[in-house]
């Protein structure tokens, strides 16, 4: 594609907004940058590729007037692990719809919505098969947080199916510049390998919807990598390298140790996040 691209960003002054636009300047690529905290992103306001805008998501208003002139959405932006049921509804659900009729209105072109292993967090290793467990599996959430994603990724379909909007959505497994603990290495998440599967996804040719696994090709992954693959997408990275750094039982695979760790147990409703 040569044609001029606009891509609106939420949630960009998270960790994996921030690996994506740790890159260059790209000749016919901008950026809308779409963060309820826009000063901790301020560095990037002095990029003439990247317009900073203030704003919630779930304030229809804000998101349709951000929303003008663009070509493409990567959805990042949400509350990140287990909240209140009303907030969740609020901001994950809610928000989400406001982008995909936003952007449905606006025409865009492809809408990328970051999803989460917790949308899948009670799969274990014995549900895998030998290839690893599909990038498409059947949503079985951990938490309302993984609900909503899980919710996320019907919603998304759905919108695809209605309009000429083509959709890609990455479960994301554990995406940090490097593995924090032993248990994540399977699911690690390169930031080399975040930025080329956001490639994929909006570069290359993509089915209407497609489901991918945000996961590096990881010695100890149980997870599949055709979703990628369909896309375009070869990881370059593995978090072998890494697994020195931690305890020799930290790192032994439970065959019957959920995905989404100790997401399972939380209780429900009750926030995670600091206030």
């Amino acid at each position: 594609m040569t044609a001029e691209r606009r891509v609106l960003i939420t949630g960009a002054s998270g960790t994996m907004g921030r690996i994506l636009l740790d890159r260059p300047e790209r000749q016919g690529w901008s950026y809308v940058l779409f963060d309820p905290v826009a000063p901790e992103i301020e560095g990037l306001a002095d990029r003439g590729d990247i317009a900073v805008v203030t704003g919630d998501v779930s304030d229809a208003q804000a998101v349709a007037s951000a929303m003008q002139g663009v070509t493409d959405v990567v959805h990042l932006g949400a509350l990140s692990v287990e909240d209140y049921w009303e907030d969740i509804l609020r901001v994950n659900i809610g928000g989400t719809r406001n982008l995909l009729e936003a952007a449905a209105a606006q025409g865009v072109g492809r809408f990328v919505f970051a999803s989460s292993n917790h949308a899948v967090g009670c799969y274990t290793p014995s549900d895998a098969g030998p290839a690893g467990l599909a990038d498409d599996a059947e949503a079985r959430p951990d938490t309302y947080y993984g609900w909503s994603k899980a919710a996320g990724e019907d919603l998304l379909r759905l919108y695809c199916e209605r309009t000429q909007m083509r959709g890609v959505v990455i479960r994301i497994g554990h995406c940090f510049p490097e593995p924090l603990t032993g248990p994540r290495l399977p699911f690690w998440l390169s930031p080399r390998d975040a930025r080329a599967l956001l490639d994929a996804c909006l570069e290359n040719d993509i089915a209407p919807f497609q489901t991918v696994w945000g996961s590096s090709a990881n010695t100890r992954s149980w997870l599949s990598l055709e979703g990628g693959k369909k896309i375009g997408f070869v990881s370059a990275d593995d978090s072998e390298q890494f697994v020195d750094r931690f305890p020799a039982d930290s790192i032994a695979i439970d065959p019957d140790g959920p995905l989404g760790a100790h997401f399972v147990s939380v209780p429900l409703g009750v926030p995670m996040r600091t206030r």
